[in-house]
């Protein structure tokens, strides 16, 4: 391996150096086999050139993840953010089709032959988590949304990817295509309707990553979910004057409620339940006709947590014997536990390897060990032990090095990548675009999103998947490797929304 580049074998005659100059051209230059290995060949990965090309386009793909920071939408609500994507994508040379299964989702592709490389992008906002990019908790709209979870970040990270890797293909004339998915409501619905609907079932590799605050191929998995709601049905009556006449939907909720506190104990390892009272009735002396509870179930895999759903509606049922009442559940979401696929990850990691990370200046070392502060000392491990991670790391403001952290780890949340896992060949990685000990979904992280750190993290993020699309683009054997990993541990898919 040389300095700043990334090679790979491939069974292909001859051979060829992927080389960038300074106007950010790709040339390609005929190489003699290596060695005596005469049906050997080599092609050559300039990562440090992609890298370079991205950086010359800096303030074009920050000035897009600063505009969706600072005009966050959320989930089902992001006209404005998938315009800016699709009209950016198609002016370099991509077709954009428009998709019918969820409002704000797209399809932008560009290229021709095989392999076919999806990379994924995302841009929706959290709810009531507005904040300022500041060290200190201020909202820049009272109980507005904010971008709590990076996907600004991620969206314009996974664009420079695509248009690079795509300009690769073409500048180099080497066959693939690159397709870029916009992927809208990731905190909500998510890409399932799109899985469901074969929208991915063409793809060769799919690659995306995610804002965190470590450097590291996502190795974990995660957890299978389903968001529901569960909605009892009595009778209103005056709770003072005629309490006997009225039956309480809130007493079922409390009941149905208790159940799961008493039906934890009894759950495999692993299995996590949390909920809110969604509508708890209209006042305390009117016996509430209508009371909901709103519920996470979360598993390990898909598979257990249909088992777990099986006693959950049977422990709802209860709440209705004893309280004369009636349910209806109504499916919100759900999510299918994500399936890393190794040979992805360590080419991944291989690239991760050759490209130098970015260095935070003076300022943004100030403003991260700020941020970093304001997060309770034995808080911060809670983004580090679950994959493994040192803890030790939390001695500087700011991830410097690459790790190569959750290897057989799972994490209690939940990705809608890993729907498209169960059905393609798919990997991700972490970039520090946060403080270390800054986790997501916190007003921390929205604030860290939208600092020139993070988009310098998320500019390191997008070569480190196109390098790796390129890879896999290069070497026909390496996506074949890819796809039979898949192939040997290829489960059904079935959405965990599919009872």
């Amino acid at each position: 391996m040389q300095v700043g580049l990334f090679t790979i074998p491939v069974g292909l005659k001859g051979s060829r150096v992927l080389c960038w100059t300074s106007s950010c051209k790709l040339h390609v230059f005929a190489l003699l086999p290596l060695g005596d290995r005469k049906d050997s060949t080599l092609k050559t990965v300039d990562s440090a050139g992609i890298m370079a090309t991205i950086e010359a386009r800096a303030s074009e793909y920050d000035a897009i993840a600063k505009d969706i920071w600072e005009h966050p939408e959320l989930s089902h609500e992001e006209e404005r953010s998938s315009a800016i994507y699709r009209k950016r994508l198609a002016s370099r040379g991509f077709a954009v089709t428009e998709y019918p299964e969820m409002p704000y989702s797209f399809v932008a592709e560009r290229g021709a032959g095989d392999p076919l490389i999806a990379i994924m992008g995302e841009y929706d906002a959290l709810p009531s988590m507005s904040q300022a990019c500041s060290p200190h908790q201020e909202a820049l709209h009272a109980g507005g949304p904010g971008h709590a979870c990076g996907h600004n970040l991620l969206g314009a990270g996974s664009l420079a990817a695509a248009e690079v890797l795509a300009e690769a293909l073409a500048q180099g004339g080497i066959p693939g295509r690159v397709r870029f998915y916009g992927c809208p409501a990731e905190e909500s619905l998510g890409r399932i309707p799109l899985v469901k609907a074969g929208r991915f079932d063409d793809v060769d590799i799919a690659l995306t990553w995610h804002p965190a605050d470590v450097n590291t191929p996502h190795r974990y998995t995660s957890s299978a979910n389903l968001s529901i709601v569960f909605s009892f049905t009595g009778r209103a009556s005056h709770a003072a004057m005629a309490p006997q006449a009225g039956r309480s939907a809130l007493d079922a909720v409390q009941l149905f409620n208790l159940s799961l506190e008493f039906m934890r104990e009894h759950l495999a390892r692993g299995t996590l339940l949390h909920y809110v009272i969604s509508d708890g009735g209209a006042k305390p002396n009117i016996v509430p006709a209508n009371a909901a509870t709103w519920l996470y179930i979360r598993a390990p895999r898909a598979t257990d947590l249909r088992e777990v759903v099986k006693r959950v509606m049977k422990a709802a049922r209860g709440a209705t014997l004893m309280t004369e009442t009636s349910v209806d559940h109504r499916i919100l979401a759900g999510k299918c536990d994500y399936i890393p696929n190794d040979v992805i990850q360590d080419t991944m990691l291989k690239v991760m390897e050759v490209l130098p990370l970015p260095h935070p200046d003076s300022d943004e070392l100030a403003f991260a060990r700020a941020l970093q502060a304001t997060v309770a000392r034995n808080d911060r491990q809670a983004t580090l032990t679950p994959i493994n991670a040192p803890v030790s790391l939390l001695d500087e403001p700011i991830h410097g090095q690459l790790g190569d952290f959750g290897r057989l780890c799972r994490i209690g949340g939940s990705l809608d990548t890993g729907d498209v896992s169960y059905v393609v060949p798919t990997g991700q990685l972490n970039s520090a675009t946060w403080p270390l000990g800054v986790g997501a979904h916190s007003w921390q992280s929205a604030a860290a999103s939208g600092s020139t750190w993070a988009f310098k993290a998320m500019r390191w993020a997008a070569a480190s998947m196109a390098a790796t699309g390129l890879a896999f683009a290069l070497d026909p054997k390496l996506v074949a490797r890819a796809r039979r990993e898949h192939a040997k541990g290829k489960k059904p898919y079935r959405s965990t929304m599919d009872l």
